[in-house]
């Protein structure tokens, strides 16, 4: 249960990290230079909140047919991610600056951060990519930023990731997107399974009532 959250949790981090950029600007005149990672990441530092809506297909092996699952992201600062799954079956997911929270029926698992190092080190890696830092995303991850030449704007952002506790996860993430616009992210996990989220009407800009933050997020 541990792993696929993990699994989960990565996917989600990174829709959310690469979303804030894709909203942050109105697509860019013809004669823009072509984008680069800086100005990318330098995005992520303006976004308030999030909300979107996500498709995901899970390839296994063992299965003739990826799984699908459907559902919607909240984001909000300092570090609160929900992720509502609403088909096949309802889990809901929520990580906070202290711990991972996970809901299915009436079941509910919370793992403490601050007991489990390894997970706390996995979480605070996206912090830092939410924040839009180069330098610790570095740290973690070997990044290989690819575009096409204009005027399509394509670009590929493939993260490898560095750390033990990160590889014996997912080998690899790749994040393809247009312009300002993400279009699809892939996680390949070690085992050779993989999984592919797209992303409809994303709201980078979006800012919750008290009401709501403490409907989604717990405070």
């Amino acid at each position: 249960m541990l792993r696929r959250a993990l699994l989960n949790s990565l996917t989600c981090l990174s829709v959310v990290a690469l979303l804030a950029a894709s909203g942050a600007a109105a697509e860019p005149p013809p004669a823009a230079p072509r984008l680069t990672l800086d100005g990318l990441l330098n995005k992520l530092a303006t976004m308030p909140g999030l909300e979107a809506r996500f498709v995901e297909r899970k390839h296994m092996k063992l299965l003739a047919k990826p799984l699908v699952s459907k559902g919607a992201l909240y984001y909000t600062r300092p570090g609160y991610l929900a992720r509502h799954v609403t088909a096949p079956k309802p889990v809901k997911m929520l990580i906070t600056p202290r711990h991972l929270e996970i809901s299915q029926g009436a079941g509910r698992q919370q793992i403490d951060l601050s007991a489990r190092p390894d997970v706390k080190t996995f979480v605070e890696s996206f912090a830092r990519l939410l924040a839009g830092d180069k330098r610790a995303l570095a740290g973690v991850y070997a990044l290989k930023f690819t575009t096409t030449a204009e005027p399509t704007g394509r670009w590929t952002l493939q993260l490898t990731p560095k750390a033990a506790t990160l590889r014996k996860l997912v080998s690899k993430l790749t994040v393809k997107g247009k312009s300002f616009a993400v279009a699809s992210i892939r996680v390949d996990e070690t085992s050779g399974d993989y999984a592919v989220t797209e992303i409809s009407g994303a709201d980078p800009g979006r800012r919750f009532t008290a009401a709501e933050r403490k409907t989604l997020f717990g405070f």
